[in-house]
């Protein structure tokens, strides 16, 4: 039985006018991307509509993330907070003695995706549909600190005035060490000279700089600042349809 088109079934359910549909279907053959993200972009459909509706014509269960407040750690560490922002899944549940893996997935027919999630998690995958926005509202609350972009994280360095790298990641600097490297050696006290009344106005010198310490962690913040920027800038430009996210990841991965 042939599947039935996502458009024809949202007209059907009469959430959906075919003049609507036609721009939503204008407005992909114009930027690209996923009909029914355009659908929730423009405001023709809701979210929880979409996966309802995906739902029903994949024959494909749907979850509410918003209800599911915790993963077990064990079903969580099958998936990479990496893994998971960069697809836009879930893991949910393991099942038949860890052999399988139940997922939330805005996408679940990505046969790409599903067979490197089968290959990271040495597991079989049974996707769920769900929201792409629910799916990052749930990431936010079961990564927690884990949401930090990983490989970003690790891969800060700091470059002298020829280009040579000096440090590589903060935690390769010993604080300790570096205040001991900085501080100068001790000198004798030379024993004072005589003085005199003096008329001249003292000179006042400038505070010595911070640590090296104190320079990486400022380095790294601002290092920081632009990930978050370039990767904001991103998900807006995969949310616009300019590219999709797997057309992004087969490029970085070269």
């Amino acid at each position: 039985m042939a599947q039935i088109k996502l458009g024809e079934l949202l007209i059907k359910a009469n959430v959906l006018q075919e003049s609507q549909l036609k721009a939503a279907l204008a407005e992909q053959a114009k930027w690209g991307g996923k009909l029914g993200e355009i659908l929730v972009r423009m405001s023709l459909v809701s979210e929880d509509i979409l996966v309802r509706a995906l739902s029903k014509q994949l024959g494909m269960p749907a979850v509410n993330l918003d209800a599911v407040q915790v993963v077990p750690p064990h079903v969580k560490a099958k998936i990479s907070a990496q893994t998971a922002r960069d697809f836009s899944v879930l893991p949910l549940q393991l099942r038949d003695d860890g052999k399988t893996l139940v997922v939330a997935m805005s996408d679940p027919l990505n046969v790409r995706m599903l067979d490197e999630l089968r290959a990271v998690t040495k597991c079989r995958i049974v996707p769920n549909v769900a929201g792409r926005s629910s799916i990052a509202r749930a990431f936010s609350r079961i990564y927690e600190e884990n949401a930090e972009l990983e490989d970003a994280d690790t891969n800060f360095k700091v470059v002298d005035a020829q280009g040579r790298t000096v440090v590589k990641n903060l935690k390769d600097l010993d604080p300790a060490a570096a205040a001991a490297t900085s501080a100068p050696a001790a000198r004798p006290t030379p024993t004072p000279a005589p003085t005199r009344p003096s008329t001249e106005t003292p000179t006042v010198r400038p505070a010595a700089s911070g640590s090296p310490a104190e320079l990486l962690r400022s380095v790294e913040e601002v290092q920081r600042k632009e990930v978050a920027a370039l990767k904001a800038m991103v998900e807006l430009l995969i949310e616009k349809g300019v590219f999709s996210r797997e057309e992004y990841l087969a490029k970085v991965k070269r």
